[in-house]
């Protein structure tokens, strides 16, 4: 391979799988490329913004930690202001908390972005296809100045998309082609006054909606004005999969004074967002996968289940198997 640090890797996918592999892989001397598609960092730790500094979480609602070096992370992203705990009013009938919630502060994507600095990270950057090149991988659909294959490469996308990426490795795609992740339709509220269900988080009696939470409640974000966030259950999201966001909205919309149990405000802001692969229902049950000369390695929180835990953990996996390919060691996290 040469010099080990001028070795060329790609990591595709900004969620927390890809940074944080690409991070421990910068720490421990390599140079690493990040390929997101978007224009934003975390993946499902997102937020979006809307007019008078309100933000929706509109992907994962809330962390635990189990794992001791992902609840190390975590403590260290409290001490520096970047999470905080989340102590939401329980709906009637919810269980209580058997372990803490915590929160990115000011927002979901507060817990990636110290993974990312001073990382090559090109956004908007789609890749479309991994190929076999002399030496390496070559990645279609993106420029690539250097001009010489990638001696390895990381995917931390999706399960379906990383099956058409690596399509041509047949051994990897039929584990592929086994995982399942379910859709979720996100709505994102605010109605036109302050309005108290009585609770901050609900997970709804009904078939169609799963989740419901005042998002102000939690710790950072602006609190003068109410902001709702809404998860469709699987069934319903799948069945409604097709949708324009407008009359996704607009069916969820319906949905909620029942979910409430009470008459609403009238709502003065309401957008949806298709998340099309959300929550795993059928995980690979190992941290990645691998070709047989480990030069592409494909995970994320797909791998081990339908956590944000799980998706450190295969990052942290396809790290540590990285730099042994490269006989480097990984630094402490």
């Amino acid at each position: 391979m040469g010099d080990e640090r001028a070795a060329r890797i790609a990591v595709i996918g900004a969620g927390l799988a890809g940074l944080l592999c690409a991070r421990r892989l910068q720490d421990a001397g390599l140079h690493p490329v990040v390929f997101e598609k978007s224009r934003g960092l975390g993946g499902r730790l997102a937020t979006r913004r809307a007019e008078d500094n309100r933000t929706f979480d509109h992907g994962a609602q809330y962390i635990t930690a189990r794992n001791p070096s992902f609840r190390a992370m975590l403590g260290r992203a409290r001490q520096a202001g970047k999470a905080d705990l989340w102590r939401p009013r329980l709906a009637p009938g919810m269980e209580e908390r058997s372990e803490d919630w915590l929160v990115g502060a000011p927002a979901m994507n507060a817990l990636v972005r110290p993974l990312a600095e001073g990382l090559d990270i090109r956004q908007q950057s789609q890749v479309t296809a991994l190929r076999r090149a002399l030496g390496g991988w070559h990645l279609e659909g993106v420029e690539d100045e250097a001009g010489r294959p990638f001696d390895a490469v990381v995917c931390a996308v999706p399960a379906p998309q990383a099956q058409t990426l690596a399509a041509d490795e047949a051994a990897l795609v039929e584990h592929l082609a086994a995982v399942r992740i379910a859709p979720c339709w996100a709505l994102m509220v605010t109605f036109s006054e302050l309005f108290d269900p009585g609770f901050d988080a609900c997970r709804p009696d009904g078939e169609a909606l799963a989740w419901i939470a005042r998002n102000s409640s939690k710790p950072g974000r602006a609190a003068a004005r109410d902001t709702w966030v809404i998860h469709a259950s699987p069934d319903w999201s799948r069945e409604n999969l097709e949708l324009e966001r407008e009359e996704a909205a607009a069916r969820i919309v319906a949905l909620l004074p029942a979910a409430f149990g009470r008459d609403l405000p009238p709502i003065d802001h309401a957008v949806a967002h298709r998340w099309r692969y959300a929550l795993t229902t059928a995980p690979l049950g190992r941290p990645y996968l691998a070709t047989g000369d480990g030069s592409l390695l494909i995970g994320g929180d797909w791998c081990l289940g339908a956590r944000v835990e799980c998706a450190y953990e295969s990052g942290e996996a396809m790290a540590a198997a990285v730099l042994e390919r490269f006989g480097l060691e990984q630094l402490d996290g």
